[in-house]
């Protein structure tokens, strides 16, 4: 059975017993959705909380609720909305995250799909759930691989060396140095509560490093996660340097990174202070010689 026909069946199935609702931050049924968010057991809604905020575009919603006949919400799907432009063209993309459901409905989890399944869109889950799996390839999504490397720092920096790089975390001065396509993501990420900040080459200042990263506590390690960089080529032919400035400035570590392909990664494998894993994670839509990154997701913590 092709991908629509098995849409259109379940959805005349299950329709009678439940419906889908959007959620728009700026609408009645986002009150509905928080409380239910906060009343359910499965996540804490302080980690969901922080994931509807990072809201990119108002005009999309946040998730979709699924309700019962009595109008009580069972279930809520999370997503979060950009725009991304690849070859000076505008796509639409949705990240989807935070997927629960009550027991009595789990299965008709699939409802919440549907909204997003036939929209020319591209889909991402970057963490879905084993179980998840299954269902989002029957919806078309492919399977891809999503590795994660994190590294701790032992810098033995030559002080009497010169250093050519400097770290800047001034609004203002990186705003005025980014180029239109690193400026659309910084504004977007401008109220997002992460690190941003440019690297720049001292000797060369239109020479610069972009980087959008989070904090996270991994088993009460403080580890700095990179979400977004721009010059992945540059930070590598400068690691050394590079990983020491960042290690000073915002005082940690530990430098981790997700990533899909071994070239955008810009953290080196070494056996004893790197740490390399891989998960299953679902796209559909992926235009085509486009790569994958977590910019946009629910990765940022």
């Amino acid at each position: 059975m092709c991908e629509k026909n098995y849409i259109e069946k379940i959805e005349k199935w299950a329709s009678k017993k439940l419906k889908v609702e959007e959620v728009y931050l700026d609408k009645e049924i986002a009150q509905e959705a928080i409380s239910y968010l906060k009343r359910q057991k499965y996540l804490e809604y302080k980690n969901i909380e922080t994931l509807i905020k990072n809201n990119f575009i108002s005009n999309q919603p946040v998730g979709y609720v699924l309700k019962n006949k009595n109008n009580e919400i069972v279930g809520f799907m999370g997503t979060i909305f950009s725009i991304r432009n690849y070859n000076k063209k505008d796509h639409l993309y949705c990240n989807i995250h935070t997927w629960i459901v009550e027991n009595p409905y789990r299965i008709y989890s699939f409802l919440l799909l549907t909204p997003l399944a036939e929209k020319k869109i591209i889909l991402t889950a970057f963490t879905p759930v084993k179980t998840l799996i299954g269902l989002l390839e029957k919806f078309g999504f492919k399977t891809v691989k999503m590795k994660y490397r994190v590294i701790f720092l032992i810098n033995l920096f030559n002080f009497t060396k010169k250093n050519q790089f400097k770290i800047v975390n001034n609004l203002e001065h990186i705003k005025e140095t980014l180029n239109q396509k690193d400026l659309k993501i910084f504004n977007d990420y401008y109220h997002i509560p992460c690190e941003k900040f440019i690297i720049l080459d001292k000797t060369q200042t239109s020479n610069y490093i972009f980087i959008i990263a989070n904090k996270a506590k991994k088993k009460k390690l403080n580890i700095l996660n990179f979400l977004y960089i721009s010059n992945h080529i540059e930070f590598k032919k400068n690691w050394q340097v590079i990983n020491y400035e960042i290690s000073k400035n915002l005082n940690t570590n530990f430098l981790g990174q997700y990533f899909f392909n071994e070239e955008d990664c810009v953290i080196p494998k070494k056996k004893f202070l790197s740490k390399s894993v891989e998960k299953n994670s679902c796209v559909k839509n992926l235009l085509p010689n486009t790569k994958l990154d977590v910019l946009y997701s629910d990765l940022l913590e």
